[in-house]
């Protein structure tokens, strides 16, 4: 079959309320999205009932590369979901903004950004804001069946807050390599229903994997206090420190 390339969407609006299935489906290579939206076709804003909103804002359903660049999703039950990404064609999320998942009502799982399997490697997730409430992750590196793992993972300057665990870095970082984790924020706009990071014991600094100059953003008026926690260092176990991670 065809699979169309080298296409850029600029300025585009994307919308439906197909509750299991995706705003838009990519079959093809070099793909990119360019200050575009991703929203429910029955809502003109927030907050979004579950028949009223979509499953995926995007489902990449073919190894291509996919860039997607300061665009806008809510009213999702999953922003994005991919399966494929490698070094020749990577996948590539910055400057964009997840925020409102519909109301999922315990019926499905919530992710912004979803991976099922490991497996993917060369991705990039750069600048994003990842925050609503939600029941399962909002950067959701998930399931690693018959022993794939993620690499070469660049997750860095990104905002987050809320979900089940606010993210996911693999179920098993001990097969994860050449991921780095630097420059992003916790902030507390929503909590948690478990914490910041799922699983928190599966973080390892081994094989290339970099944490560093991770921090809290404890916001005036949510659920968490004290303030005077903002700016502290946050590390893998979901805590708050004076001073950076060294792993």
């Amino acid at each position: 079959s065809n699979h169309p390339t080298n296409v850029t969407f600029d300025g585009c609006r994307f919308a439906s309320n197909a509750t299991g299935d995706a705003n838009v489906a990519i079959y093809g290579d070099n793909i990119s999205f360019d200050y575009s939206t991703f929203e429910p076709s029955a809502d003109t804003a927030p907050p979004t009932p579950y028949n009223s909103g979509y499953q995926y804002g995007i489902d990449l359903r073919y190894n291509g590369r996919v860039t997607i660049d300061h665009s806008d999703f809510w009213g999702w039950g999953n922003g994005i979901q991919f399966g494929f990404s490698t070094q020749a064609k990577p996948f590539v999320v910055k400057n964009s903004w997840f925020h409102d998942a519909r109301d999922d009502g315990g019926i499905d799982h919530t992710d912004a950004i979803l991976s099922n399997s490991g497996g993917p490697s060369y991705m990039v997730f750069d600048h994003n804001t990842i925050a609503s409430v939600g029941n399962t992750q909002g950067l959701a590196l998930q399931t690693e069946p018959d022993g794939q793992h993620y690499d070469h993972v660049s997750i860095t300057n990104n905002y987050f807050s809320g979900f089940g665990y606010t993210i996911a870095l693999g179920e098993n970082i001990a097969g994860d390599t050449n991921m780095t984790f630097t420059g992003n924020t916790f902030g507390t706009d929503f909590k948690p229903v478990y914490g910041p990071m799922y699983d928190e014991d599966n973080w390892n600094s081994a094989e290339g994997n970099v944490w560093r100059n991770n921090k809290w953003r404890v916001v005036p008026g949510s659920y968490y206090a004290p303030t005077s926690d903002d700016g502290k260092y946050w590390w893998p176990d979901g805590t708050k420190r004076a001073t950076d991670y060294g792993g």
